[in-house]
């Protein structure tokens, strides 16, 4: 597959088979991604894999928090608010198209419940990951990040894998840190679920509209 394709045919994969990953595949995906771009080389990153009990621990700790309505104090605000009606049209479209997909009415308010309390579980992904970012770093140091999560998300399509990136677990920051010793100056930022894909789970065959690019793109000559 060219990279072209790679690009194009990289979504958010919510179910993942019981097959393990290799962790020589996990450290080569780490190390083709490390190549992203970072202004001045600072690679302000920070990556925690949680397997096997780690990520057991960790994922019984924020089930624990989700049942219970725990809130912890968040680090940062994950959309603005109020976010604008261009913004908030697309993310509704995108919750819509995935319920429709699992065949879950729009009243049917537990099990979409449910359905959020799977990103605590990783998505039953064999791999979890945990992105962290210095605090002294302002946006442009964010950005850096991003790029090197997408070198993640497109290495993992190269080896037959998946992802799902995760803002989900920025919500529990001190529960994420205690479970996993992450220092206080880092930032919980995402989490990413890297796995094979179960492509007979419905989830996984349904896929997010983009904007034309005549929509956000303005030529000048």
């Amino acid at each position: 597959m060219n990279l072209k394709d790679i690009i194009k045919s990289r979504y958010s994969v919510r179910s993942f088979t019981k097959k393990n990953v290799d962790i020589e595949i996990i450290k080569e995906i780490l190390q083709i991604s490390k190549c992203a771009p970072s202004g001045g080389n600072i690679q302000p990153w920070k990556v925690y894999v949680v397997t096997g009990n780690a990520k057991e621990k960790l994922i019984e700790r924020a089930l624990s928090n989700y049942d219970n309505g725990v809130q912890e104090k968040i680090e940062y605000e994950i959309y603005p608010n109020p976010l604008d009606e261009e913004y908030r049209k697309r993310r509704s479209e995108c919750a819509k198209d995935m319920y429709a997909a699992l065949s879950i009415e729009q009243d049917d308010i537990e099990s979409r419940l449910t359905q959020i309390r799977e990103n605590f579980k990783f998505f039953g992904a064999p791999v979890g990951m945990i992105i962290t970012i210095d605090k002294a770093f302002a946006v442009n140091g964010w950005g850096h990040v991003g790029m090197f999560i997408q070198n993640i998300c497109l290495s993992a399509i190269d080896n037959d894998m998946g992802t799902c990136l995760q803002e989900s677990w920025s919500i529990y920051p001190e529960t994420v840190k205690d479970v996993l010793n992450i220092p206080d100056n880092e930032v919980v930022w995402c989490g990413i679920a890297l796995g094979y894909p179960n492509l007979e789970h419905p989830i996984n065959n349904y896929r997010t509209s983009r904007e034309s690019i005549d929509k956000f793109v303005t030529f000048i000559k």
